[in-house]
């Protein structure tokens, strides 16, 4: 879509600045991913396949995959985002919906302390325009932590709000570039 759309601001036209845009979209999917079925999903949508050893083995590997975003991509990236790009690409945004979902600003399941790197790019990523209507779901489900045992209520619930939101701000984003 961001070739056919042109929209070189997430997905950039240089050849090489998108290379390590799809590298990083390769590495997502199989390490940082993990965030989801370690820890968010084991709230949402328990599964009674998954053992507490599997559970485990998934946090292992989205702690690692924590510590390669920390040590690694913003570690040696002056601007605050994951390529080193001035402005995020869709490299951040894929990260930023697996990390954030956990935050105490979200899920609050991981404390994210270990991070400073990570926490800043968090913050910053936070700071971008209709992130908090994007993120009104989330938001809506609220921390994840106490024990709710109509967390499916609550996550329906939240997803009609994301929804929603997300809605009103395109209809007002439409409103906005007909001035």
């Amino acid at each position: 879509l961001s070739s056919k759309h042109c929209w070189a601001d997430i997905y950039p036209s240089d050849i090489a600045a998108r290379a390590k845009v799809d590298e990083y979209c390769h590495w997502h999917h199989s390490n940082l991913r993990s965030i989801t079925k370690a820890y968010f999903r084991v709230f949402t949508i328990p599964h009674p396949l998954i053992t507490p050893d599997v559970i485990n083995l998934y946090k292992k590997q989205a702690n690692t995959s924590l510590k390669i975003i920390e040590n690694a991509y913003l570690k040696s990236s002056s601007s605050g985002f994951l390529l080193g790009t001035d402005y995020p690409t869709a490299a951040d945004f894929m990260a930023y919906e697996e990390a954030a979902q956990i935050s105490p600003q979200f899920g609050n399941i991981h404390n994210l302390e270990e991070f400073p790197r990570v926490r800043a790019w968090l913050e910053k990523m936070s700071a971008l325009p209709f992130h908090d209507e994007v993120h009104a779901g989330l938001r809506a489900l609220g921390n994840l932590t106490s024990a709710d045992p109509l967390i499916a209520d609550r996550l329906r619930s939240a997803s009609k709000i994301g929804v929603k939101a997300i809605a009103e701000a395109q209809k007002q984003r439409r409103v906005a570039s007909k001035l």
